[in-house]
């Protein structure tokens, strides 16, 4: 699938691309939910087409619900399938069966001691008592995504416990291997693209955020800021990265330029939010690591976004989940933006606008953005070249 990127730009001077894509294509490593797009972990549920995902409500004995099962559907749903269906030009349907009932689990929440660092043996009483639950009354077959949905006014629901739990042995009912299940635990109403989020792991991606150690009380959003919905459910521009399309198959090698040799490209970028034209350009960095450069747009999944224009940033494919596996490059860091809305201000300024410049420390890679055009693609001059050769020009 991920074969011969391959791009050639209008170039002046010697030309800096035309390389086959193997050069730019990072190899999937050891690392959890890895950047690598080199292959298809064949584990994980692939987001093309439609995929089919349940919905599975959990009560209480000690807290009979106030909310039906289909005003927690809503909200979520239709909202998580608008979304992916943006994010990926209309080529990911995400389909979803609510079970139009709440189902009994027999212990109180409190029971389970639910948290967002649930203790093993808690979190795996509670999902045996799900299944357990579930199955007689549930159809399981065919399902590649299931979301098990706790009432969210009963004492002891803890909304930070929502995610994504990895079976290390999966779970066969009606004769499909359960791998992955998302445990949700959202407040009514959630979280904004809460389940977005939690889906995005369900299809191999990974956390953009960093946790600080416990008793710190460092910032969560320092590595990405607002840009993708894996680094923050509330930021502004909450449209997956071009890079994360790429893995995901989204778009297609044709949409990506990679740079491998001294010189100068131009070439123009189609913001990440619209369909077609080229959506990124990729500078191998090291074995595991590539710089990433893709334009933004105010609108779709982007229209709260704080700026527009040309992001910059760092990609290992060697960082585990939560680790910092990508790194937004900050176009203006002596500033910040939208302090009363972003989650992280110092990165909402963060992309280059026309006639601004990002250089590489040492001076190998220059990146200048030189213009827009009528259509809304804006025009990328790329110098790549020896340390401290790399100059306007």
């Amino acid at each position: 699938m991920f074969c011969a990127v391959v791009a050639w730009t209008l170039t002046t001077g010697p030309a800096a691309s035309a390389t086959t894509g193997s050069a730019c294509l990072l190899p999937r490593t050891g690392a959890h939910h890895s950047e690598g797009v080199d292959t298809w972990e064949s584990g994980y549920a692939h987001p093309l087409g439609r995929v089919k995902a349940l919905m599975v409500f959990l009560d209480f004995p000690d807290s009979p619900p106030d909310l039906t099962t289909q005003q927690v559907t809503a909200d979520h749903f239709p909202a998580t399938t608008r979304f992916f269906d943006r994010a990926s030009y209309g080529q990911f349907e995400l389909g979803v069966r609510p079970v139009a009932r709440w189902l009994r689990m027999p212990h109180p929440a409190s029971d389970y001691a639910i948290s967002r660092d649930w203790d093993t043996a808690d979190r795996t009483a509670y999902l045996r008592d799900a299944l357990t639950v579930a199955d007689p009354v549930v159809d399981f077959h065919g399902y590649d995504v299931v979301y098990l949905v706790a009432d969210p006014d009963a004492p002891g629901v803890d909304s930070d416990a929502t995610k994504v739990v990895n079976l290390a042995t999966p779970v066969t009912l009606d004769g499909t291997p359960l791998r992955r299940l998302v445990t949700v635990f959202e407040r009514h109403p959630p979280d904004r693209n809460v389940l977005a989020h939690e889906t995005g792991h369900i299809f191999d991606l990974p956390d953009l955020y960093y946790r600080p150690p416990a008793g710190s009380d460092g910032d969560w959003d320092t590595h990405v800021g607002d840009w993708d919905l894996m680094g923050s459910q509330f930021g502004l521009a909450p449209e997956p990265f071009a890079w994360h399309k790429w893995k995901l198959g989204w778009i297609d090698d044709r949409q990506v330029v990679c740079v491998t040799r001294p010189g100068t490209t131009y070439q123009d970028l189609s913001p990440d939010e619209t369909a077609g034209g080229t959506k990124l350009m990729v500078v191998r960095t090291g074995q595991d690591s590539a710089l990433a450069i893709e334009a933004r747009a105010a609108t779709g999944n982007d229209r709260t976004a704080c700026r527009q224009g040309v992001l910059l940033y760092q990609v290992r494919s060697d960082v585990e989940s939560g680790d910092g596996p990508i790194s937004v490059l900050d176009g203006h860091p002596r500033t910040s933006a939208c302090a009363a809305t972003s989650v992280y201000p110092p990165l909402a300024d963060a992309p280059l606008g026309v006639g601004e410049s990002w250089a590489a420390p040492g001076g190998g890679t220059r990146v200048t953005v030189t213009g827009r055009g009528a259509d809304g693609a804006w025009t990328v001059k790329l110098v790549e070249g020896a340390p401290d050769t790399a100059r306007e020009g």
